[in-house]
This record gives structure tokens, sequence and C-alpha cells, in this order.
């Protein structure tokens, strides 16, 4: 695993030293946007968000449950 990560790491830098700092980037955002705009991405991301709060709700009432309990 640690050999991969080295190749991809000096690929990635050899990448960016030939086409240059500011294209590779431009590119890396490009590609970001279209990702994003996947429905199928906001789909998923919407379906994590609402996950995480409803796991933060939950686990809020049950403290709030937990320590309604408890002596003084």
């Amino acid at each position: 695993m640690g050999l991969l990560t080295l190749v991809l790491i000096v690929a990635i830098v050899l990448v960016i030293i030939g086409i240059g700092a500011d294209a590779f980037f431009s590119g890396l955002w490009t590609g970001a946007q279209k990702v994003g705009s996947n429905p199928i991405v906001q789909n998923i991301t919407e379906q994590g968000k609402q996950f995480a709060k409803e796991a933060a709700q939950n686990a809020t009432g049950k403290l709030q449950n937990a320590t309604i309990g408890m002596p003084k």
C-alpha cells in the first residue's frame, strides 16, 4: 500500500510539473464542479446531511433523557 501511494504522489507531482499548476488545479476544479452537479451525487449528499442531522438529534435526545433521570 505504501509503494502504491508513493507512485501516485510522484505521478501527480510529475503531471503538475508537466502541464503547470494553474492548468492542473483548474482541471481539478472543473471536474469537481461537474461531479457536484450530478443528480446522483446531489441525492447522496442530501441523504448524508439528513442522516447526520437525525443522528445528532437522536444523540442529543438520548443525552437529555439520560441526564433528566440522574440524581443531583
